[in-house]
């Protein structure tokens, strides 16, 4: 499905916020979710560590998205 969300990142904010920069450069869509921030707005505190987030992309850009991560120095990528 075009529409699904796939995982190309779990790890640093600031990371996170790199490979977002990243993909909008190349024309990908992306979604940066950031837990802690997402919790405290409804109003309760998830239990994760601070400053950590997820970058999602829709799974028809998703092998273009990681060839792109895999040609960025130092990326964290998790599958």
């Amino acid at each position: 499905m075009e529409n699904e969300l796939k995982l190309i990142y779990s790890g640093s904010l600031v990371e996170a916020e790199f490979i977002g920069g990243v993909m909008e450069e190349n024309g990908i869509q992306y979604l940066i979710r950031n837990f802690q921030e997402e919790s405290l707005v409804a109003g309760w505190a998830a239990n994760v560590i601070k400053g950590e987030a997820s970058v999602y992309v829709f799974s028809k850009d998703y092998d273009r998205a990681m060839q792109i991560l895999e040609e960025l120095p130092n990326a964290e990528i998790e599958e």
